[in-house]
């Protein structure tokens, strides 16, 4: 936010020294001018603008490990357990360290990083639970450092196959679902 207030600032000061400081046409032509520039670009300045704090929030998980332990079929059709432990890549400096489970989405592995769109088409969490002394507890929206095993409950559509981690606009990871046999038609 930092960054849009400067911004804001020197696009302030820049139009008070130019209608002090040039000819009317020029400061007229420089209105015009900006003006043609927003229209054209300013879709993608704002949204390359709103996308800087969530890049910030998922590059915690850059690069990030996703070791499963098992995936199985659940009771109902279609859902999956997943046991899968996730390790960030050990950073140093500043930056966010901590991540939060319940941000997680999987995703197909020809998903693009910036395309999220399409996130939840082909695998739904359901649920997440964090191992906690020796067993899972429900996922409450904390934040955690480092590695942290869960368990993921998923909805899966029946040509979800392979699938990749997403966290934010972070690609990583892979999990294959087994194939299920359909149930007999009577």
């Amino acid at each position: 936010m930092r960054i849009v207030g400067i911004l804001v600032l020197l696009l302030i000061s820049g139009a008070v020294l130019a209608a002090v400081y040039l000819p009317w046409w020029v400061t007229v032509g420089a209105i015009v001018l900006f003006l043609a520039i927003v229209f054209t670009f300013g879709g993608r300045i704002l949204e390359a603008i709103f996308k800087i704090p969530f890049r910030a929030k998922g590059a915690v998980l850059r690069g990030a490990i996703a070791e499963v332990h098992s995936v199985a079929p659940a009771a109902n059709a279609g859902s999956f357990l997943l046991d899968v432990t996730i390790r960030p890549v050990e950073r140093g400096g500043g930056g966010f360290q901590l991540w939060e489970p319940g941000e997680l989405r999987l995703v197909g592995l020809g998903a693009k990083a910036e395309d999220t769109d399409a996130d939840g088409e082909l695998c739904e969490i359901k649920q997440v639970e964090i191992e906690a002394e020796g067993g899972f507890a429900a996922d409450e929206g904390m934040k955690y450092g480092g590695p942290q095993r869960l368990r993921l409950t998923l909805a899966a559509a029946p040509d979800a196959g392979e699938l990749q981690f997403r966290y934010y606009f972070e690609l990583f990871g892979k999990v294959s679902l087994p194939v299920i046999a359909a149930a007999p038609r009577r």
